[in-house]
């Protein structure tokens, strides 16, 4: 182990950007004392080493420069043994950025980095957990706290999986004392049919307190249970029992029926959404439309349905010139070209 203090300071000072003179001020010195300490001319004192410390948010270990190979090795072990605090994860993440500036293809270092921001990511992600579930003991009919938490226990498909598990185990005893609560049964019956558990999805389905407007919800779950137990056609004709009048039964069942590539259907609902909307008109379905046309090669109508976007957000929310205006306008030019006109004639009213 190198004990070149001085070389670690400067190395420390560079990488965060901070002057001699900054340091000085802070320890109470000259900054032609830092100078000193940083050509190897001499050596802080003993003393001053935990204010050094404390000023660059590391220990006092970090403050005795090693070889690369030792700082490594001292990342694989915060990593495989220490919990990570957010001066360890500095720590690490500052030597795993100065060995990738110097090789940024060295594989050991590409992987540690990796490693040390999952953990990051999960560590962060377990103390919001538990945040949220101090709140939902507080407040068990706020949705948004269930919802909060749905995300906090999202994930890739293996992570996804055990994390609906979780979910399910943390949240049914609030979905059994509040059934009220529909976001909170919602997600616990898109996590149960995820996990096969049918039985339990069912009748959470079919127990779910709904208002007039919301009963499109128990059609749409009650056709994704049938999917998902195989029964493909069941599935499909209780997604078209929802009701034409219904702006977003029509969208949910059409994304169904998009998912399945029953696109003759799924078009049909979209525009059932559209048209059933109240002012100010609901744009999702037209959305979705609009990349579905585009997927099935049909460019002009994709050009008509982003033109109806266009008409509408100036019809209804008197939005001219919002970056989503200057999206629909982008899309019409790369489906018709860069010479298309960005005045493509209005089509609100025509399509169906």
């Amino acid at each position: 182990m190198n004990m070149d203090i001085g070389s670690a300071i400067k190395k420390l000072r560079l990488d965060r950007k901070i002057t001699q003179e900054e340091v000085a001020e802070y320890l109470g010195i000259s900054f032609q004392a830092v100078s000193k300490w940083e050509t190897g001319t001499t050596m802080p004192d003993i003393t001053l080493l935990p204010e050094i410390a404390a000023f660059f948010g590391v220990r006092i270990d970090d403050l005795f420069s090693v070889d690369h190979e030792d700082e490594l090795k001292r990342v694989e072990h915060i990593l495989g043994y220490e919990g990570l605090s957010e001066q360890s994860y500095l720590y690490a993440k500052r030597i795993l950025e100065a060995s990738l500036q110097d090789t940024p293809d060295d594989v050991r270092s590409l992987k540690l980095y990796a490693d040390l921001h999952l953990k990051k990511t999960n560590d962060d992600l377990l103390e919001a957990g538990r945040m949220l579930e101090r709140a939902m003991k507080r407040s068990p009919l706020d949705e948004e706290i269930f919802h909060l938490y749905r995300q906090v226990r999202g994930g890739g498909a293996y992570k996804a999986h055990s994390d609906d598990d979780w979910f399910i185990r943390v949240c049914e005893p609030y979905a059994e004392k509040f059934p009220q609560n529909t976001q909170l049964i919602v997600l616990l019956i898109e996590a149960m049919i995820r996990m096969r558990y049918f039985e339990k999805a069912e009748k959470y389905i079919t127990q779910m307190q709904l208002n007039e407007s919301e009963e499109h919800l128990r059609q749409i779950y009650l056709g994704d249970l049938e999917l998902a137990r195989g029964n493909f056609d069941r599935a499909k004709a209780i997604w078209n029992t929802v009701s034409e009048d219904n702006c977003m039964g029509q969208y949910e069942a059409g994304e169904r029926f998009n998912r399945i590539n029953e696109y003759d259907r799924a078009i049909k609902c979209f525009w059932n959404s559209f048209h059933a909307a109240a002012t100010p008109r609901y744009l999702d379905a037209v959305f979705s439309l609009a990349f579905l046309y585009t997927k099935l090669g049909r460019k002009n109508e994709a050009v008509e349905a982003w033109q109806l976007i266009i008409d509408t957000l100036a019809s209804d929310y008197n939005d001219y010139d919002s970056e989503t205006v200057k999206w629909a306008h982008n899309e019409i030019q790369k489906l018709h070209g860069d010479t298309m006109s960005s005045k493509t004639p209005s089509v609100t009213g025509t399509l169906s």
